[in-house]
């Protein structure tokens, strides 16, 4: 099991905003996630290995006020900008593309939903596309904790374990630009 566990703020600098995790697996750390809610991407270095989470083209999604605008003149829907996880030669080996309150995630041929499993639940679970058996979760499992978990198969390699939490997190943060306070 991956743990996610708030990071020291080496260098960042004192007016950095962005989200910084050690990415902990059975008490020993194994990487870093950099997350800037400003422009919701994320940098992660897992050993030797540099990867990054963003966007596949450089566009955001279009917020509450601009889909209103398009909607009452009649524009066409932008095309999907789904995010990825891609690797230090910029090579996305994951896709997640936004659906309602979950995602439709791409890795190689495999495809799953990655959603909460009822209106209650804190924690998102991965299911294989067309299944409803749960193959782990990703979230916050206490309610004031900050430690972000990540419990799913061995066959999920880090990286791909902490896209579903990179995508969690840009989940977070779009509603709280959309919110209206």
């Amino acid at each position: 099991m991956l743990v996610a566990q708030p990071g020291k703020r080496d260098n960042a600098g004192f007016f950095s905003t962005d989200l910084i995790y050690d990415i902990v697996d059975e008490g020993k750390e194994i990487g870093r996630l950099v997350y800037s809610k400003k422009e919701l991407r994320g940098s992660l270095t897992l050993g030797d290995e540099a990867y990054r989470i963003e966007r596949l083209t450089g566009a955001r999604d279009e917020r509450l006020y601009q889909a209103l605008i398009r909607v009452m003149t009649g524009g066409a829907k932008p095309p999907a900008n789904p995010y990825a996880l891609k690797d230090a030669g910029g090579r996305a080996l994951a896709l997640g593309e936004q659906i309602r309150q979950g995602f439709a995630v791409g890795r190689g041929d495999d495809s799953f939903t990655f959603r909460k499993p009822s209106l209650f639940s804190r924690l998102y679970h991965l299911y294989r596309h067309g299944s409803e058996d749960s193959l782990g979760s990703v979230g916050q499992e206490k309610l004031l904790g900050r430690t972000l978990h990540m419990r799913l198969p061995a066959e999920f390699d880090p990286a791909f374990q902490v896209f579903l939490l990179a995508l969690l997190l840009n989940l977070g943060m779009q509603a709280l630009e959309n919110s209206p306070s």
